[in-house]
């Protein structure tokens, strides 16, 4: 148990914090699927989906419903402009619009595999970030085979114990447990100090830019009431077929709906995988299988 026991950070907890964590560097913000990542050690459809928010945010595709439930990606301004991207974020964007085409409807696309890969690109990418010593999903796997073949043994203690160790043996860095700690303020102040939002001078942009990490850390509702009443406008990143006057709790409950169908999209069918590549999940706050060795959010 000691190994999976993350090491204290210099950097505590406060009760809000602006900003996401930067990476050891300093030269650049973590994204929402890294922050995600990095609270429960485990790369998950909110993980995915506040990644697709946050690349709609920056210019990269459009969410379009066209009616109720019946979702589009369109690509963004900025489609085909690689610099800045990170590997698992080209491989999405790729991977959503690999037939070419400017607009994709989302009912009906297969993007298990392409959902898969960038699970994969995402945990190498925590571990170059210096954030994990060793990919977090390869250490589970270990103790989790241990924990098969203690099953077919019959040794079932050794079975359950390997399986309870796998799920906390994944192990931050001193830079990761600050980081995380970092993050951890960020969703304080997300989900409180309501009266500081009153004196923003650009709200829209605040709402907007912080949105994927409330995507990330499942608390997109709360992030989307503390607006509500504070003329927000429909983000140009997103195009809804109602009429109904915009306020920032709808828009939510649209891109809530858009990636339930996004995650039956990433969920393997029998014909094309004969396992599950951990896909499933319905909404922002719905998804993630697994468990990490820090806790959920």
């Amino acid at each position: 148990m000691r190994y999976g026991r993350d090491p204290k950070g210099v950097v505590g907890v406060t009760s809000a914090w602006f900003d996401p964590p930067k990476t050891q560097d300093g030269k650049r913000f973590l994204t929402p699927g890294e922050v995600g990542t990095l609270g429960d050690e485990t790369v998950d459809m909110k993980d995915i989906s506040a990644t697709i928010v946050d690349l709609a945010h920056r210019g990269y595709l459009v969410i379009d419903e066209r009616k109720k439930g019946d979702f589009y990606f369109i690509k963004g301004k900025k489609y085909g402009n690689n610099v800045g991207l990170l590997s698992f974020e080209k491989k999405l964007l790729s991977g959503i619009f690999n037939t070419g085409d400017d607009i994709v409807k989302l009912k009906g696309k297969d993007l298990s595999w392409t959902v898969s890969d960038v699970k994969n690109k995402l945990y190498e990418l925590v571990v170059e970030d210096k954030m994990f010593d060793k990919n977090p999903q390869t250490t589970r796997t270990i103790y989790y085979v241990i924990a098969g073949i203690a099953l077919f043994t019959g040794n079932f203690f050794l079975a359950i114990t390997s399986f309870l160790f796998g799920r906390v043996m994944p192990r931050k860095t001193v830079f990761g447990a600050e980081a995380k700690n970092v993050a951890f303020s960020l969703k304080n102040f997300l989900t409180s100090q309501k009266r500081q939002l009153e004196f923003q001078a650009d709200k829209q942009l605040m709402f907007e830019r912080l949105l994927p990490f409330a995507v990330a850390f499942g608390v997109e509702r709360i992030w989307a009431k503390r607006f509500e009443g504070l003329n927000i406008t429909q983000p140009n990143w997103y195009h809804s077929y109602s009429s109904t006057n915009f306020n920032s709790y709808l828009l939510v409950n649209s891109l809530n709906s858009s990636f339930k169908s996004f995650s039956t999209a990433a969920t393997p069918t029998r014909s094309s995988s004969g396992f599950s590549s951990g896909g499933g999940g319905g909404g922002f706050s719905g998804g993630g299988g697994g468990g990490g060795g820090g806790g959920s959010w």
